[in-house]
């Protein structure tokens, strides 16, 4: 019986190390549908056919931090929001 992962194996350059898993909101960024003047990101984002603006304030240092464990940790990062919010953030 073959086994199934939410995960692929990990790639060559991070073989055998500790995966760190992040949730993306709360915890690296939060999220409003209601205006947020100093949002970091806008996102213009289809929602059962009604165009909705979603404001985004990225946590401080986040970029930083990222970068740090990405050198120590295979990342991953999940959400249980829709892809076509999570994506663009991820860029």
């Amino acid at each position: 019986m073959a086994k199934e992962y939410l995960i692929g194996p990990q790639r060559r350059k991070e073989v055998g190390r500790k995966t760190l898993v992040l949730d993306l909101d709360e915890t690296l960024v939060h999220s409003s549908f209601k205006h947020v003047p100093n949002a970091d990101i806008t996102l213009q984002i289809d929602i059962d056919g009604q165009l909705c603006t979603i404001y985004v304030l990225v946590r401080p240092f986040v970029a930083e931090f990222l970068k740090r464990m990405s050198k120590l940790y295979e990342m991953v990062i999940f959400t249980a929001s829709l892809s076509k919010y999570a994506e663009p953030l991820m860029l």
